[in-house]
């Protein structure tokens, strides 16, 4: 054995003891290289649970707008189409208040009562079908009650058809006004639902967002 044998032979024993250097091994660069592949593929799997999640969120909330939307809808047509209708029903009632109101007038002609008692009777039949609306039901039942009176303690002829006549007057306004009520309340009610149609707004919104995640998730599915 020639001198440098001898050396690279002590050499060897020395790293044999302990205090010899590691080579590298070619593993350690796979293993590397799979690590980054588990990091990367959790990375998608967190952002693909993420777009899931938030569309599931946005669909239920969407899903319960739109049911609402549709009531709500149907509610608004179905209002505006009542107070159509009891605006008509009004127009028909004022006319019929009139109409009595102008036969009463004839038939008070016809009793012939006394100057003072007759003009205190038409002046109730021209107040009790007045078309103010500033009167309440109160005041112009006060009104009929007061022209029955008159009517009944005139003197002179028979005042049956009379008394019908102001009675039909006061049924086709008792009817108007329950119904200008009924029109007020649903009118009222119609600015609020019409005020909710423009918070239902956001269901447009939802909607777009529902679809830029479904875009997404598509996306980051497709990087797997």
């Amino acid at each position: 054995m020639n001198h440098k044998n001898i050396k690279n032979s002590r050499q060897q024993q020395k790293n044999t003891s302990g205090c010899f250097k590691v080579l590298p091994f070619l593993g350690d660069s796979v293993q590397t290289e799979e690590i980054r592949i588990l990091e990367r593929n959790e990375l998608i799997s967190a952002v693909i649970e993420k777009h899931e999640r938030l569309i599931a969120e946005y669909q239920a909330e969407y899903d319960a707008l739109t049911t609402t939307s549709t009531a709500l809808d149907t509610e608004i047509e179905d209002l505006k189409k009542r107070i159509s209708e009891n605006e008509e029903k009004t127009e028909v009632d004022d006319e019929k208040k009139h109409h009595y109101g102008r036969e009463a007038k004839i038939e008070l002609e016809k009793l012939n009562l006394k100057q003072m008692d007759a003009e205190k009777i038409e002046k109730g039949i021209t107040d009790l079908t007045s078309s103010k609306s500033s009167d309440s039901a109160e005041e112009r039942k006060a009104v009929y009650d007061a022209l029955r009176s008159d009517i009944n303690n005139a003197e002179g002829g028979d005042k049956t058809v009379l008394l019908a006549k102001i009675g039909a007057a006061y049924q086709a306004y008792t009817e108007e006004h329950s119904l200008k009520e009924a029109v007020s309340a649903d009118k009222e009610r119609l600015v609020q639902k019409q005020g909710e149609v423009t918070e239902n707004k956001r269901a447009d919104w939802l909607s777009k967002r529902i679809d830029s995640h479904k875009e997404s998730l598509e996306y980051w599915k497709g990087m797997k």
